[in-house]
C-alpha cells in the first residue's frame, strides 16, 4: 500500500504554491449550507496539507478508532449539529484518503455512504475504523446526493423521485415511498416518521409529506409555496419549515398550522432548533430567532452580512458563519466571539467548532475562538479546470471523516 505523505508546515500561499482565491460568498447555495453544496476553490493556511498523490484504495491504514454517532446531515432532526457530551479532535492526522464514495454518516461502529455503481446508486455500510466496505444495496438508478439517515432501526435516503428504507444489515430495501419528482433535500427521520420534501415537478405541486417510519405508507401531505425545498427541522411534536411564505410551524400528528411567520427572504433556508429558540437565516434580516413553541420573534442580528449555511446552535451560543465566524448569544444575539479565521461551521462537538472555509476544514476553540488546526484537502480535475472543495463533514470523538473532491478522507489524533 502506498504511503501516504501528510505535511505539517507554516507558509504563505503564492503563485509558486497555492493560488490565491478571494473568499466568494455563495448567494445560491445559502439554502443548503457546506455540506450538501461544495465551494469550488481555496488555499491552504498554518497547519496541515494533504497531498492527493498518496490517496491509497480501501481498507483504510491504520485503522481510526471512532466513538459516537454521526447519525444524520446536521446530526439530529433539529439541524443544530451539536454534541454537547463530546470532545472533538483536539490535534490532528492523516489516516487514509480513499475512493470511498459520498458523505457518511456514522452509528454503531458502523459507516454508510453512497457508492456510485456503474449507471446504478448503492448504500454501502462499511467499517467506520477503515471504511472497508461490508455491504450495499443498489438503487435501480443513480441520482442520490444528499447524505442517508440512521434511525428507527433503519437506514433513509431518497433520489430525486422516492425516499426509500433500509435495512441496517439486511443490504435490502425494506421499502419505497410514493413517487415525489423534485426531491432535493434529505429526508428528516424521527419519531418514526419520516418526512420528505419535493420542489415539485411537472405533474407534482411542492408539498412536504409523513410517511410511517416502518411501512412508508402516507400519514399526511401538506402543500408548501414556492420551488425552493431546504431540510425541515422537528422537535417538541413540531415541524419547522420555510418557504416562499416565511418560516411555519406545524403539527407533527397532522400538519395543522401551530403559527407562522412572514420573511421576505428564507425561502430555502434551514430552520435550525435548539433550547426553545428556531434559528432561520433571511437574506434581508440576517439571523432571526424566534420563540420555537410561540412563533414571538426574539431578536435578529447580522442583518448586514452574507449568511451562506445555517448555524449551529448550543446552549451556551450560536455560531455563524460569513466573512467572520463569530458566537452569538442566544439570549439576544450580541456577538460574544469572533473567531481567528473565516468559515462556515458545520458541526460542533464539546467544546470544538468545526468549520469549513472553501476547500480547507477548521477547528476552533469555542471558549476564545482561537484556531485549534486547520486541514487543506487536495484538488480534482474537470476537462481543464482543477476543481477544489468539501461536500461534508462527519465529526465523531476520535475521528473526523471529510467528503471532499479528491476522495473520503479519514482523520484521527496525532499518534
Amino acid at each position: 500500500m502506498p504511503a501516504l505523505r501528510t505535511r505539517r508546515h507554516f507558509f504563505t500561499p503564492s503563485a509558486s504554491g497555492c493560488v490565491t482565491c478571494p473568499r466568494t460568498r455563495r448567494h445560491a447555495l445559502h439554502a443548503l449550507g457546506t455540506g450538501l453544496a461544495a465551494a469550488l476553490a481555496g488555499c491552504g493556511g498554518d497547519g496541515s496539507e494533504t497531498d492527493e498523490s498518496g490517496s491509497t484504495g480501501p481498507p483504510g491504514s491504520p485503522a481510526l478508532h471512532p466513538d459516537g454517532a454521526w447519525p444524520s446531515h446536521r446530526y439530529d432532526a433539529t439541524n443544530a449539529a451539536v454534541v454537547a457530551d463530546g470532545t472533538g479532535l483536539l490535534d490532528i492526522e492523516t489516516y487514509w484518503i480513499l475512493d470511498a464514495g459520498g458523505v457518511p454518516v456514522v452509528s454503531d461502529d458502523a459507516l454508510y455512504n453512497w457508492t456510485p455503481d456503474a449507471s446504478r446508486t448503492a448504500l454501502t455500510r462499511r467499517r467506520s475504523g477503515t471504511a472497508v466496505a461490508t455491504g450495499h444495496v443498489s438503487l435501480a438508478g443513480a441520482g442520490v446526493k444528499s447524505p442517508p439517515t440512521i434511525a428507527d432501526g433503519g437506514v433513509y435516503g431518497a433520489d430525486a423521485e422516492r425516499a426509500y428504507r433500509f435495512d441496517v444489515a439486511g443490504d435490502a430495501i425494506r421499502w419505497r415511498g410514493p413517487t415525489m419528482p423534485g426531491i432535493g433535500v434529505p429526508p428528516t427521520v424521527t419519531g418514526g416518521v419520516v418526512y420528505v420534501r419535493t420542489g415539485g415537478g411537472e405533474r407534482t405541486r411542492p408539498h412536504l409529506r409523513a410517511l410511517d417510519a416502518q411501512s412508508g405508507e402516507t400519514l399526511w401531505r401538506h402543500g408548501t409555496v414556492g420551488e425552493a425545498g431546504a431540510p425541515i427541522a422537528v422537535s417538541d411534536n413540531t415541524v419547522y419549515l420555510t418557504d416562499g411564505d416565511g418560516l411555519h410551524a406545524l403539527d407533527t400528528r397532522n400538519a395543522e398550522a401551530r403559527w407562522h411567520r412572514a420573511l421576505s427572504g428564507a425561502e430555502g433556508s434551514i430552520p435550525v432548533v435548539s433550547h426553545g429558540s428556531v434559528y432561520v437565516v433571511d437574506v434581508t434580516a440576517g439571523l432571526v430567532a424566534f420563540d420555537a413553541r410561540t412563533g414571538e420573534e426574539r431578536w435578529r442580528a447580522l442583518g448586514e452580512r452574507d449568511i451562506v449555511g445555517p448555524p449551529v446552535a448550543a446552549e451556551d451560543a450560536v455560531h455563524v458563519g460569513g466573512d467572520r465566524l463569530v458566537s452569538l448569544s442566544p439570549t439576544d444575539g450580541h456577538v460574544v466571539t469572533e473567531f481567528e479565521e473565516a468559515g462556515d461551521p458545520v458541526g460542533r462537538r464539546g467544546d470544538t467548532l468545526y468549520a469549513v472555509d472553501e476547500a480547507t476544514l477548521r477547528a476552533f476553540d469555542v471558549g476564545d475562538g482561537r484556531q485549534r488546526w486547520w486541514y487543506a484537502t487536495g484538488s480534482a480535475t474537470a476537462g481543464d479546470t482543477i476543481v477544489r472543495g468539501i461536500h461534508g463533514v462527519t465529526p465523531l470523538d476520535g475521528a473526523v471523516y471529510v467528503h471532499a473532491v479528491d476522495g473520503l478522507h479519514g482523520i484521527g489524533p496525532s499518534r
